[in-house]
């Protein structure tokens, strides 16, 4: 619902590289220890990269340093231990565009679906953080979002169209109309 498949997969063709997935579901971590496993041995991985920054208290049982203990794999965590204000500032000068793809009540309402994370953006997210006690990157669940140009991207991801959905307390989009475009031709995202 949160990193909708359909957009991940042309991450990786934005990158260069291939997309391997699998489907996990509980106990997750014997799944994706199977699924990692898997992965090194048919497909020849060497690491993972994930955007985890610190451990959430109570949130995840697991970490994927234990999950990925003694397997060939090296675990490689570049935002970990980082300030989040600083994170998201990076993240906006350097050249990384990414969309609010989810958010969670009450701190959020749908009208923040497709929006682009920049500098106005952080201000508020830190109002947010310093009114209710959010975490400003969004660690436990508040929002999520996904890069769709960044500057080691080929080509850059075009959400042309998107709907809007609801479950629980949780706003999502739905795009529609998404593809590849030349990094030149970008649009504003349209809500639909």
């Amino acid at each position: 619902v949160c990193h909708p498949l359909s957009l991940m997969s042309l991450q990786s063709k934005a990158l260069g590289i291939p997309h391997v997935k699998a489907k996990v579901k509980e106990p997750y971590f014997e799944e994706y220890r199977e699924a990692i496993s898997r992965f090194i041995e048919e497909d020849g991985i060497k690491g993972i990269v994930t955007g985890d920054i610190s451990f959430i208290d109570s949130y995840h049982t697991w970490h994927i340093d234990d999950v990925c203990k003694g397997l060939s794999v090296d675990v490689i965590k570049p935002l970990w231990g980082l300030d989040r204000y600083q994170i998201l500032s990076e993240l906006v000068s350097q050249g990384f565009k990414a969309v609010f793809t989810c958010v969670r009540q009450p701190w959020f309402d749908e009208k923040w679906l497709g929006r682009e994370l920049d500098e106005a953006c952080i201000k508020e997210l830190k109002e947010l953080k310093d009114k209710h006690g959010i975490d400003l990157c969004g660690e436990r669940g508040e929002y999520h979002t996904m890069i769709i140009d960044a500057p080691i991207f080929k080509e850059v991801i075009q959400i042309s169209k998107f709907s809007k959905e609801k479950k629980d307390s949780l706003f999502f989009m739905k795009p529609t109309q998404f593809f590849l475009r030349p990094k030149h031709r970008i649009n504003k995202l349209s809500k639909g």
